[in-house]
């Protein structure tokens, strides 16, 4: 049976949905838990209200604090994708590296080794079985400049976006939705899970256009670190290593 894996550009948008953890979490967040227990965790379905206007704005400003900090960040993730084709998932995993607000570097390790790093202005995805790399400026990729601007921006209105924000005694979920009727949409929904009342990020669901659920579960081991040598964040092709564009 052949495996699913998730294509190279959404790769890129799952990791920089991440981007913002690096700026608002806590290392040891999870106890010692893996990824994935804190993921089924923190994906049962509890009951949440809507916050009013004066919190909800309060919130997003302190994310947007956070998130523009040049602070180091590593740890592991597990990333989960649900396909909506033949409700078949699949599962990666591995170490993960970021520096705010736009650097970071994922190191996949299960079932198969890749890495996506980026050092803001340049992305790059090596595949050593393939001995390729696909790579593009980011300003150029889409998907990478919307996740990218709302993350760093973000706020209660934004341009093309619902916004809402609910919690419950433990949680708060931030959702956006592209408003009906939006012309070329990045994404179905996007949804951000954060402890109260640290709004340290713990989880990250995006759906995709084709309904595909991409989640992404994080153990932060250290942070917030000093900031690292932008090299940190950068890639050379090895010797007669294939180079292509990414998001083509």
């Amino acid at each position: 049976m052949k495996i699913k894996v998730t294509t190279p550009i959404w790769l890129l948008v799952s990791a920089i949905l991440a981007l913002s953890a690096g700026a608002v979490f806590a290392a040891g967040e999870n106890n010692g838990k893996p990824p994935a227990t804190v993921l089924k965790t923190q994906l049962k379905k509890v009951a949440t209200a809507t916050v009013d206007k004066d919190k909800r704005d309060a919130i997003l400003k302190r994310i947007r604090q956070k998130f523009n900090r040049p602070e180091a960040w590593s740890g592991y993730f597990t990333q989960t994708t649900t396909y909506a084709d033949s409700d078949e998932t699949a599962v990666a995993s591995g170490r993960i590296l970021i520096q705010g607000p736009d650097k970071m570097r994922w190191e996949y390790e299960e079932p198969e080794k890749q890495l996506l790093v980026s050092d803001g202005k340049t992305v790059w995805y090596y595949t050593p079985d393939l001995n390729q790399v696909m790579t593009g400026a980011v300003k150029d990729i889409r998907e990478a400049r919307i996740i990218i601007s709302l993350l760093a921006e973000i706020k209660s209105r934004i341009k093309g976006f619902d916004l809402t924000v609910e919690e419950n005694e433990k949680q708060v979920m931030i959702t956006l939705r592209p408003e009906k009727g939006a012309e070329s949409p990045p994404f179905e929904s996007l949804r951000m899970i954060f402890a109260r009342p640290s709004l340290n990020l713990m989880t990250t669901e995006l759906v995709d256009l084709f309904a595909n659920r991409i989640t992404i579960a994080y153990r932060w081991t250290s942070g917030p670190d000093p900031a690292l040598p932008r090299a940190r964040f950068m890639f050379v092709p090895p010797p007669g290593c294939d180079v292509m564009p990414l998001g083509q």
